[in-house]
């Protein structure tokens, strides 16, 4: 009898290495994976470890669902180097630039939703670079002045990652103070001008900064206040366009895949924030015989298209979900 379990638990083993296998060969043609023979074995060990527990996490919750995307077999240290939300002072010690955002006692549409609308550019790839920061400086500055001129504009995230020195290019930094920069420089380039080189060398360049390629000058700008408070936010969505925000990026949201997005080992303290994304919608899903109706922000990520929901991902509205409501600021252009 003990003969034949030992069989059974070796034919088991040896099963799920078979699987293990064709599911690391597969891994790597999907996401074009090239390896050096030194690095295979860790990749691997990574890969591996992401899915038992995406596995686990897929059969026990029922909110949002994890995959496979390009970060699966990347060691914790080079995850680490995506993120790059530093704020210079805690939040609230911060004073707006301007009067904090009314809200407004009117009725809000039930959802907003600008990831479809003409003056978004396409979700970008900050790479192996801790930029995220410049990406979420960026993406109002273009949706705004397009907005405003209605002709579309593409903006460099390059020319801030080398040239403002009161960030920290690859090494991270705040869209206040980007913006801040932007006012003093009379304005930010052209991708056109002056394209994003960072991601794949993970540095930043020298600054070429040229004043005739400016594409959009920042007006003003501010933090939405009271906060964390998603009916403020709400309302400057409505009237200001899209709005860059700071949160915790804990190790679950490198795998998200679909769903609202949440985590209960999120950290209460609002300063607590190490990555920059912008916020572009909200709504709430249709409750279901499993599952409530959970109202949610729509957020823009620079981790490319083959991330997310094509670049996007939703995370539960209302609750300062790992400080998503913490930082939320708005910015207007010349």
């Amino acid at each position: 009898m003990k003969f034949l379990s030992a069989i059974i638990l070796l034919t088991v083993a040896v099963a799920m290495a078979d699987k293990d296998e064709d599911d690391w060969n597969f891994y790597k043609f999907q996401f074009g994976k090239k390896h050096s023979p030194k690095e295979e074995a860790n990749r691997k060990r990574n890969f591996l470890a992401r899915q038992r527990v995406m596995e686990k996490h897929n059969k026990e919750n029922k909110d949002w669902q994890m995959g496979h995307n390009k970060f699966s077999d990347l060691s914790d240290d080079e995850k680490v180097s995506l993120l790059g939300a530093k704020p210079a002072i805690r939040r609230e010690r911060l004073i707006s630039r301007e009067a904090a955002v009314p809200v407004l006692d009117r009725a809000l549409p039930a959802s907003i939703d600008y990831r479809t609308h003409k003056c978004m550019q396409p979700v970008k790839d900050q790479g192996q670079c801790g930029s995220c920061w410049s990406f979420a400086t960026i993406a109002p500055l273009e949706f705004n002045s397009c907005n405003k001129t209605g002709t579309a504009v593409a903006l460099s995230e390059q020319m801030l990652v080398d040239c403002d020195t009161t960030n920290h290019g690859c090494n991270g930094g705040m869209y206040d103070r980007a913006w801040q920069y932007i006012q003093g420089k009379g304005g930010v380039m052209k991708s056109s001008s002056y394209s994003y080189t960072s991601g794949s060398i993970g540095t930043a360049e020298t600054c070429k900064f040229d004043s005739t390629a400016v594409g959009a000058k920042v007006a003003s700008f501010g933090w939405v206040d009271p906060y964390p408070n998603p009916t403020a936010i709400m309302t400057s969505l409505q009237s200001n366009g899209p709005l860059p925000a700071a949160l915790e990026v804990l190790d679950s949201l490198y795998s998200y895949s679909t769903g609202v997005y949440s985590d209960a080992a999120c950290p209460s303290d609002v300063n607590t924030v190490n990555h920059a994304v912008v916020i572009v919608g909200y709504g709430t899903t249709t409750a279901t015989s499993t599952v409530p109706a959970t109202p949610y922000w729509i957020i823009r990520n620079s981790w490319s298209t083959g991330w997310g929901l094509s670049g996007y991902f939703m995370i539960k509205r209302g609750v300062n979900m790992c400080n998503i409501e913490s930082w939320a600021a708005y910015v207007k252009v010349v």
